[in-house]
């Protein structure tokens, strides 16, 4: 794909850079298709601000930076499938993804995300509850667009979903996590999701390609995106995160930089010491583990593990029957592991 580009010192008359970014969206066609997912997003958002109010609606179908959908959208295109049900699979993804952060922030108190109030803060738990339950249903109802069949594998899916957000609940305050254990939390919770996009696209695709890899390419995204976030949770600026670091730590959710540290001989003590105060001062805290993690070499640890799972998926994505949209893919995933935002 190649889109033409304007040099950056052409002078354009007032109003023309809106339209060279049209010309631009209407060359990408990912860009076209994404356009297209964020309009039925507000079209949701827009029938249910007339029964709920739009100043709770739109927390329902607010998108974010919307990695899920725009791999789901190349995806489709790298097997052939029919725009409009990659784009049903996008909207899907997208609402199911945003109810479990709406429940995520009630259950971990979260204040912030993408840089604005929750809906637990500003109007409560049982109003933050209720927006996740309205998510999931507009979700289902994005997948009842495709057909009888995404509807159930998209309820297995969320199952497997919440099986994960339990598991994780289970673990809560337990330094006494493997790193497999955490890979199956990481595989329920966060690529449960995108590996239901990979299965219906696979369906759907008109191609031939190796069933089954499409779903296991998605697994393994979520797991790398979950590895990713995690890191930046004691990596990223509020500014650029949307919320405070160290959110895990001062929740008692030992995530894989943590888990490293357990393993480290030379670590363990000082965070375990660390792990029994995070919960009270959370600054302090954040700074002190950043400190075991530099010493240790952790962070390094975990970005060595997450590129070994990008290496476990590129040879799947260069496998996709359109080599051109799955070299797009290829790019999207080592972004995605490289990203600092």
């Amino acid at each position: 794909m190649k889109i033409l580009r304007m040099p950056e010192t052409t002078k354009l008359p007032e109003g023309a850079e809106i339209r060279r970014i049209d010309i631009m969206k209407t060359l990408d066609p990912v860009e076209d298709s994404l356009s297209r997912v964020r309009e039925g997003l507000d079209r949701r958002i827009a029938s249910l601000g007339s029964r709920v109010g739009d100043h709770l609606a739109e927390y329902v179908g607010r998108p974010g930076k919307m990695l899920r959908a725009r791999y789901a959208l190349l995806l489709g295109r790298a097997l052939g499938v029919e725009p409009k049900i990659t784009e049903h699979v996008a909207r899907a993804i997208e609402l199911v993804h945003n109810a479990s952060l709406l429940h995520d922030d009630c259950i971990d108190e979260g204040l912030t995300r993408r840089g604005i109030p929750t809906p637990n803060a500003r109007f409560g738990d049982r109003t933050g509850i209720l927006l996740g339950d309205l998510a999931f249903t507009e979700g289902m109802a994005e997948a009842v667009q495709i057909d009888a069949d995404a509807v159930r594998s998209l309820a297995r899916a969320v199952h497997e979903m919440t099986v994960g957000e339990l598991q994780e609940e289970f673990l809560c305050g337990s330094l006494n996590v493997s790193i497999e254990g955490y890979y199956g939390v990481a595989a329920r919770k966060t690529g449960a999701l995108f590996g239901w996009g990979g299965e219906v696209l696979s369906k759907h695709s008109p191609e031939s390609h190796t069933l089954g890899e499409p779903a296991r390419l998605g697994t393994l995204a979520g797991i790398l995106l979950q590895i990713v976030d995690d890191i930046h949770d004691f990596t990223l600026p509020e500014a650029v995160a949307g919320k405070a670091p160290g959110q895990d730590l001062h929740n008692g959710r030992l995530t894989l930089p943590g888990i490293l540290a357990m393993d480290d001989q030379e670590s363990r003590e000082a965070f375990t010491a660390l792990w029994g105060v995070a919960s009270k001062d959370n600054t302090a805290a954040h700074a002190e583990a950043m400190r075991i993690f530099k010493n240790g070499g952790h962070l390094d640890a975990s970005r060595t593990l997450a590129s070994g799972l990008l290496n476990q998926m590129l040879p799947m994505v260069d496998r996709l029957p359109n080599e051109e949209v799955a070299a797009e893919l290829r790019q999207f995933m080592e972004l995605m592991f490289k990203r600092e935002f």
